[in-house]
């Protein structure tokens, strides 16, 4: 099967963490015996842009089209939203890179409905089926303002199959008028090539970390939504007791208990986690979160949010789920497994075991079906 990605979040060599889930799924789809071709749309005023280090973000297996487009901010002017004109110029830089380059497809792979949108527009007259992944919970109402109910309606029954990362996604997507029967729920997963525990003890050393206290680790934006302030509060009464924040955002963080703050490499990821003793992430909101089940996978038990999305992800057997907003019982949750070794240990086992039904190539297998 010939396979048309269009996606707005794929990585490059300027971005090499950008999209880093797509591409992962992207190289399944090639593996599995697919040709695949990516359209990756990028701003085109941010692409101008010198001095940017380059970086090799892993082997790529398909054709990779990176399509130069103005993207503008999302905002509401006399009732009109200007996230129409950055879609105008997608549309056009999908559809100019199809013709200029003669790409040939069977199918059309959109991820997320911004992109599903941007590929009904510029794609649906070539007579090929298009199919939306969807991930993003709050984007799904979001987006939908932005046209008439009668145009939204009209667009979204021109895409053939949508792939749900959550049952709330699913119901989400039915909520805003899309048949239940053209939607599957798949989530998000991983490669266990790439995330499985790594020996605590060498990480530790190997990154500059204390052998001789308890470590939480944290993956995400420094955001609100996030919470890792709401981890710091939590920890600022734990004796012995370290956290490392992975990623970047418009939080400030500061306290002498973080050991490590910023962004990684993608392949370093896993070896962060290995270092660490537990995750934490009181999320209010997420799709299907790869942090928790990339965690799991290298033997983290989880604290996180007692949310629809969070419980449909995590076992009880391998996690803690909390009231998000309260710091005293995301430090009660975190307290009664770093002091429990032999509770904290069997749950580490447990989050290796549960972790195994997220394998990439299972889903990318079941995508294909649902596609075929």
């Amino acid at each position: 099967m010939k396979i048309l990605v269009v996606s707005n979040n794929y990585p490059s060599e300027i971005a090499p963490t950008y999209g880093v889930f797509v591409y992962n799924l992207v190289q399944k789809f090639v593996e599995l015996g697919n040709e695949v071709e990516v359209i990756a749309t990028v701003n085109k005023l941010q692409s101008k842009k010198t001095n940017v280090v380059k970086t090799k973000y892993g082997e790529e297996r398909a054709k990779i089209h990176y399509s130069k487009a103005i993207s503008v901010s999302n905002k509401w002017i006399f009732g009109f939203n200007t996230h129409l004109i950055g879609e105008y110029f997608s549309v056009k830089a999908v559809k100019k890179t199809v013709n200029d380059n003669n790409i040939k497809f069977d199918v059309v792979y959109a991820h997320f409905l911004v992109n599903g949108i941007v590929a009904v527009k510029a794609l649906y007259d070539f007579g090929k089926p298009i199919f939306v992944a969807e991930g993003e919970l709050k984007n799904i109402n979001l987006r939908k303002k932005y046209y008439q109910d009668s145009k939204y309606a009209s667009l979204v029954s021109k895409i053939k199959g949508f792939i749900a990362v959550s049952p709330q996604i699913k119901e989400n997507l039915i909520h805003v008028g899309v048949d239940e029967n053209k939607i599957i729920i798949k989530p998000n997963a991983i490669d266990p090539s790439k995330f499985y525990p790594r020996d605590k003890k060498e990480m530790r050393i190997k990154y500059n970390l204390p052998l001789n206290i308890r470590i939480i680790v944290f993956v995400g934006r420094f955001v609100h939504d996030k919470g890792p302030t709401r981890v710091l509060e939590a920890i600022s009464k734990l004796n012995d007791v370290g956290v490392i924040f992975i990623g970047q955002g418009n939080q400030s963080l500061n306290s002498d208990k973080i050991l490590f703050k910023g962004k990684v490499p993608t392949d370093l990821v896993p070896e962060y986690l290995s270092a660490a003793d537990i995750f934490v992430l009181p999320t209010l909101h997420e799709g299907s979160c790869n942090a928790i089940i990339e965690a799991m996978a290298c033997g983290l038990p989880i604290v996180s949010s007692d949310i629809p999305e969070i419980q449909f992800q995590c076992d009880p057997n391998s996690s803690i789920l909390v009231n998000p907003l309260d710091e005293q019982k995301i430090r009660e949750a975190i307290t009664v497994i770093l002091d429990d070794n032999n509770k904290r240990k069997q749950m580490s086992t447990n989050a290796i075991a549960y972790a195994k039904k997220f394998e990439i190539t299972n889903r990318a297998k079941d995508i294909l079906d649902f596609i075929s």
